[in-house]
């Protein structure tokens, strides 16, 4: 007969000291849990252990299993935390909360198209660490906040609630799949997958940058296709487009059943603001702000101008509503023509549209900075960017200028949207004429009319003499 055993057990799980006890065999402790009302003495429900058992008969499923105390919540056990955090590989990544998640990191330079992007990112993944179900997944650009807010959730789910949480990049869980297999270490591959399969809640940040080798893709995909069918919760970020994946991972991240997608239309944060300005993700139209078509003045005391401003305004309106083909706005200097393209490129723009707009000159002297040893991109990388911007505004064509890389670079732009039949919207105070003299072999697009529709001002005047009541 085990000694003790016909003694009753302790209530609610507290435990009993012998008073007779020799100071050898009793182990000093110090207590994680205290009274509240006497901060010098362990706390009376749990004997400042931070839990206790439940009492319950012995044929309940929680008989022997220990319940957290109330005196003593996980916001409060850093213990606990500080082992959560080193199981879940998130020792680095303890500033990153929502509360340091800026939605306007460039103190207000960014287009509302971007911050509300940031704001609806920020909200969703709030939602999701309140409550964790399904899939969350992130898509962007590098640098935008993707990390930030995965890791945000992860750190949430741990202080809050004390949940076991991993986060790992896609290239180092295979990494060390890899050097697992036939180690001795006391993590073995099997055991290791198994806590990455069925960890309660999983971040896996950078999706698509991995080896994409036959082996590193059977991995992830038992592993996502055994959490897609589980429908455990996990947070997936990735810069690469979906359509780029291979379709057996794929698959399973655009199951609209299990998988919220949210895109973050957003630059890199963490460049300068200086560096920022010459990334073509992140030119905006802060300047061009108050040209809209709600601010487009059609007044004048001749009633063939206000014909033609009203007319341009509606045809301009109509083509930003439905981009399509190109749309060249003709006429002199101050007729009202880099106004409506700005109008078009923010209307497109506060729809969420891809949209870029440039004056020409600016656009040149782009491409030209990527030669900049400074420079955070590619000549390529920029002049791809450019020509596949899904709509582009180009303010400013002009026939000449300063050299002949310029205009052929210039050519080379327009003609691959020419090709492509890439909604493009252009404005220029030449003539046609002179188009068709200095440069034909623009001449030859811009004159489709397969293709571009053309505008003309040329019976206006500037709106500095139309304003002008003596004129």
């Amino acid at each position: 007969m085990i000694d003790g055993a016909g003694e009753p057990p302790p209530e609610n799980g507290r435990g009993q000291s012998d008073p007779e006890a020799s100071a050898q065999d009793q182990v000093r402790f110090d207590p994680v849990c205290r009274d509240p009302e006497n901060e010098e003495l362990p706390c009376p429900i749990c004997d400042g252990m931070g839990v206790f058992a439940f009492d319950v008969p012995v044929n309940d499923p929680r008989f022997g299993k220990f319940q957290r105390c109330p005196n003593h919540p996980v916001e409060a056990d850093s213990d606990m935390q500080e082992r959560l955090r080193r199981y879940g590989n998130l020792q680095a990544y303890r500033d990153k909360t929502f509360a340091s998640f800026n939605t306007e990191p460039l103190g207000g330079s960014y287009t509302q198209n971007v911050i509300s992007s940031l704001r609806n990112a920020k909200n969703q993944a709030m939602a999701y660490a309140t409550k964790p179900a399904g899939w969350l997944v992130y898509e962007g650009p590098i640098g935008c906040g993707k990390t930030h807010l995965a890791v945000s959730i992860a750190n949430q789910r741990l202080e809050r609630y004390g949940q076991q949480v991993i986060f790992i990049t896609a290239p180092d869980l295979l990494d060390f799949l890899r050097t697992s297999i036939g180690s001795n270490s006391e993590t073995s591959y099997d055991n290791y997958f198994e806590q990455i399969r069925n960890v309660p809640l999983l971040v896996l940040d950078d999706l698509g940058v991995e080896n994409p080798s036959a082996w590193a893709k059977e991995k992830l995909f038992q592993l996502l296709n055994s959490r897609h069918v589980n429908k455990l919760p996990t947070v997936i970020t990735t810069s690469t487009e979906l359509d780029e994946m291979d379709p057996w991972l794929s698959s399973r991240i655009v199951d609209a059943s299990v998988v919220n997608h949210v895109a973050i239309t957003a630059p890199d944060y963490r460049r300068t603001a200086h560096s920022q300005s010459l990334d073509i993700r992140s030119i905006n139209l802060q300047l061009y702000g108050h040209m809209r078509f709600e601010t487009f003045v059609t007044d004048s005391r001749i009633p063939r101008e206000i014909e033609s401003l009203k007319n341009a305004k509606e045809l301009a309106r109509n083509w930003a509503l439905s981009p399509a083909g190109w749309l060249c706005l003709m006429g002199d200097y101050g007729t009202g023509k880099t106004h409506l393209a700005a109008a078009i490129a923010n209307d497109l723009r506060e729809r969420g549209k891809d949209i870029l707009f440039y004056t020409v000159p600016d656009l040149l002297d782009f491409l030209r900075g990527a030669f900049n040893p400074r420079s955070h991109s590619s000549f390529d990388k920029r002049f791809h960017d450019i020509v596949n911007i899904p709509i582009l505004v180009l303010d400013d064509l002009r026939v000449t200028s300063a050299s002949e890389w310029a205009d052929e670079k210039l050519f080379q732009i327009l003609d691959y949207r020419y090709l492509s039949k890439a909604p493009t919207v252009f404005t220029t105070s030449e003539t046609k004429e002179g188009i068709e003299e200095d440069i034909p072999r623009l001449a030859a697009r811009l004159f489709d009319p397969r293709i571009c529709n053309w505008l003309e001002l040329g019976s206006v005047r500037s709106f500095v003499r139309r304003s002008n009541k003596a004129t």
